[in-house]
């Protein structure tokens, strides 16, 4: 209703009615309310134009101001005089309506519908197909013309009969409009619209089992883990160990930290009992800590809600489950956990990112000077999380009501004090140890450590079964060894012995052994390492000295034996022909058979050499030059 027409005859009984019909949410049948807030030029020029005709005293005027609108429009005057009627109708906000169809796209449902199947199919099972591919995949079925109608269609076909007919046709959207459907299609998908928040009372937390609705405090708890954004040091040499690894436990109705853990090791079912362990535990800090409040949350709770891990559903926290009596329960999908999730976020943005060593939350924009501004160690870290914990977030105002978390979680308990348990029905959450052998004066290895105890002392020569926290292992829990499927019994604390530090977890404990070792590699062991280099030297070189002269004295004996010279010098030098010829007489006479023939055989040789006898004279033969001592020839030239 326009404002022309209540001025003019709507009275107040008629303009209650309207409004009657506006609160209720009715509209009046044919007719659409409309509201169009703009300030740009183009409307406000269109607003002026319109008044100025409507505010016209009378007809002739009002044509002039028809005609100047019209030419400052570039429009007729018939259309201007529906714009006018428009606005009279509806409202002005009929100046803003543009064309109807802006914006989209001109295509049937059932190829749009088709083309988002074909990209759902295209992008299952690890397919990634493209806008492209999909266009092409169109004129490649296009192609087929009347093949189109065969069978082995007809499942990709189905609910679609009318793209077939199209395809058989030749017809199929152009490759703009795949685009367009494509994209418009994505963009909707993959919209996100930020949820406002549960209601303050009445909210429910959807897990695989059903919904549960949290009514008070310790009935639903929380746990996550993560790994915190900085890098730590270690308390002795000062040098980056990692980051640590935290484990939370919310109370879900306050929005209280219940409990942590805090350590190197990647999380796992032993750091979510050892987290439980110190949730349901009464908690008390020394001065060190320097709190101003206590962290009073407590006790044992009825649900545990997590994630789907396979921390979250191992043996060993069944069995915990089990002698504590609480329900495990999973969420229904990953957005269940947004409230503990936030908490990681409160931890990296209002305490890590205050100290060195901060990493941030991306791996690409990671400082480079990280690892050499770190400054804290485990220790440090826990007494700040833990000051952070109890002094500020607990006592923060719960979202959108004026009460601090704490005391929303007390308020659960004004009648009635939370479940308190021994801390010996939790030594189910340590880790168990293998069997160790108790030696004297009480006192068992572990670690390479050795741990005392007067209560080991009736212990001596028999077994026991250890138990430790990660996080603290100078001290560790001794009970009984199972037997027979028999439970342990709790047997005493007992202490590091050689260990000067109040507190040290497992991981530094590692570390440290780690850098001993690789300092032990780099010590300069060089002196050491030649002494015993060359005492195996001097054993190899007095071998080979040793075989050498072996050899010698073997080869001299040897020689001795086989190469005693019987050789007669058959021409000895300046020797008469009666000495010659005696001297072969000898031989022939001393000499064995062998010997007679390897002369013979020279002689032979030697004669088939000398000239025909009948041809020349008898010369007389010239004695050969020889050794008289063979055997100090063959000494000197061998």
């Amino acid at each position: 209703m326009s404002k022309r027409s209540l001025s003019e005859g709507a009275n107040l009984s008629d303009h209650g009615e309207v409004l009657a019909t506006e609160q209720s949410g009715e509209q009046v049948e044919g007719k659409s309310y409309l509201l169009f807030n703009d300030d740009s030029p183009e409307f406000q020029q269109k607003v002026d134009i319109i008044d100025a005709i409507v505010q016209a005293s009378n007809k002739k005027v009002r044509r002039e101001a028809i005609a100047d609108a019209a030419k400052a429009l570039g429009k007729s005057t018939r259309t201007i005089k529906r714009m006018i009627a428009k606005v009279e109708q509806i409202g002005v906000a009929n100046l803003a309506v543009g064309r109807k169809d802006k914006g989209e796209y001109r295509i049937s449902k059932y190829w749009h519908d088709f083309l988002v199947s074909l990209h759902e199919w295209g992008n299952r099972e690890g397919s990634r197909i493209n806008h492209n591919q999909i266009f092409v995949y169109l004129k490649s079925l296009a192609s087929e013309g009347e093949k189109l109608q065969h069978k082995k269609y007809d499942e990709k076909f189905q609910g679609y009969s009318q793209v077939r007919e199209d395809l058989i046709a030749g017809r199929h959207p152009s490759h703009v409009t795949v685009y367009k459907v494509i994209n418009c299609y994505l963009e909707e998908k993959n919209k996100t619209v930020r949820h406002p928040g549960s209601p303050i009372e009445g909210k429910i937390l959807q897990t695989t089992e059903g919904i549960l609705e949290i009514k008070k405090s310790n009935q639903i708890w929380q746990i996550d883990h993560t790994r915190l954004d900085i890098l730590l040091v270690d308390e002795e040499f000062k040098q980056v160990i990692g980051r640590a690894y935290i484990t939370l436990v919310m109370d879900s109705y306050s929005g209280c930290i219940a409990g942590f853990h805090l350590g190197f090791e990647p999380a796992g079912s032993h750091e979510v009992a050892l987290a439980l362990r110190h949730a349901i535990l009464p908690k008390h800090y020394g001065a060190e800590y320097e709190l101003e409040e206590t962290w009073q949350v407590c006790g044992i709770p009825e649900y545990i809600m997590t994630d789907r891990a396979k921390e979250f559903k191992s043996e060993h926290l069944k069995q915990i489950s089990l002698q504590l009596g609480f329900i495990r329960r999973l969420r229904a999908f990953p957005q269940a956990g947004g409230l503990i999730e936030s908490i990681f976020d409160k931890i990296n943005k209002e305490i890590l990112s205050f100290f060195g060593g901060y990493t941030g939350s991306s791996v690409e924009e990671r400082p480079p000077e990280a690892e050499r501004t770190a400054c804290l160690t485990l220790d440090q870290l826990e007494k700040k999380l833990v000051k952070y914990f109890v002094d500020h977030y607990n006592h923060h105002d719960y979202p959108k009501i004026n009460q601090k978390r704490i005391v929303r979680w007390k308020s659960s308990f004004l009648l009635e004090e939370p479940e308190l348990i021994d801390e010996r029905e939790l030594d189910i959450c340590l880790m168990k140890i293998a069997i160790r052998n108790v030696e004297k004066h009480g006192s068992v290895n572990f670690l390479s450590w050795v741990y005392q105890g007067d209560c080991l002392l009736n212990y001596e020569g028999k077994q026991v079964s250890l138990r430790y926290d990660k996080r603290n292992i100078t001290t560790v829990l001794a009970y009984t060894r199972p037997i027979n499927g028999e439970p342990g019994n709790f047997i005493g604390v007992i202490q590091a012995r050689d260990c000067k530090r109040a507190r040290m977890s497992l991981a530094e404990l590692n570390h440290i052994k780690k850098k001993l070792r690789d300092e032990g590699k780099q010590v300069d062991n060089s002196s050491i390492l030649n002494e015993r280099l060359s005492v195996f030297e001097d054993v190899e070189t007095t071998r080979k000295e040793r075989r050498r002269e072996r050899r010698k004295k073997a080869q001299q004996k040897h020689e001795v034996k086989t190469n005693k010279s019987k050789v007669v010098e058959l021409f000895p030098e300046n020797a008469t022909p009666e000495e010659i010829t005696t001297s072969q007489e000898n031989l022939i006479s001393t000499s064995d058979a062998v010997a007679q023939n390897t002369v013979n055989s020279i002689d032979k040789q030697v004669t088939q050499n000398k000239p025909d006898p009948n041809q020349t004279a008898k010369v007389r033969r010239r004695p050969r030059v020889g050794v008289k001592d063979w055997n100090q020839f063959m000494k000197d030239n061998w």
